[in-house]
């Protein structure tokens, strides 16, 4: 049988200090917060994008080969082929971003060259242990660029291995 209490004296309660919990808990979101990596689509501002009718965000860019499909000079507006000229030489048809962040520009003496380059972005993000099913191109077209384009940096990819395509459009407004 249990013992009886004595008249006068006091239950003792078990009172839990949550101060260390709340710390470990701070400490794992600021852990998860710091490691989380921010990464994003190299955008050129000079492909002006086309309105969908309905899409969605982009949510996860790892893995994103971008390939910027742009229209012809006489119909881009002033600012936009200010900004292709400072990057480009004159006859781009297609930019890209190398590892080391400098633009790249390709014309249309030059799909084998665009095909090279896609092939050895998907190596490195091979080399990065990402899955083949991971690795996706994401093509960015300016709205008055012709289709034939987009179909040749489509068949560039594909000839490089990399057959998930992602088209970057706006939202409708």
């Amino acid at each position: 049988m249990g013992k009886k209490k004595a008249k006068g004296e006091d239950e003792v309660k078990g009172d839990v200090n949550m101060s260390p919990m709340i710390d470990c808990c701070f400490l794992l979101l600021i852990f998860f917060v710091v490691n989380a990596t921010a990464i994003t689509v190299a955008k050129d501002p000079s492909v002006k994008m086309p309105s969908a009718v309905s899409c969605s965000d982009l949510k996860d860019a790892k893995g994103c080969i971008v390939v910027n499909v742009f229209a012809d000079a006489d119909k881009m507006d002033s600012k936009a082929l200010e900004k292709y000229n400072k990057n480009f030489p004159a006859g781009t048809l297609w930019g890209v971003s190398d590892v080391n962040g400098s633009n790249v520009g390709y014309t249309a003496g030059q799909t084998q060259d665009l095909t090279d380059f896609i092939k050895k972005q998907k190596e490195i993000m091979k080399n990065r242990n990402m899955e083949d099913r991971m690795i996706r191109l994401y093509l960015r077209g300016d709205m008055a660029a012709p289709w034939e384009r987009s179909a040749t940096a489509i068949r560039c990819a594909a000839s490089a291995g990399v057959t998930n395509i992602v088209f970057g459009t706006l939202p409708s407004k």
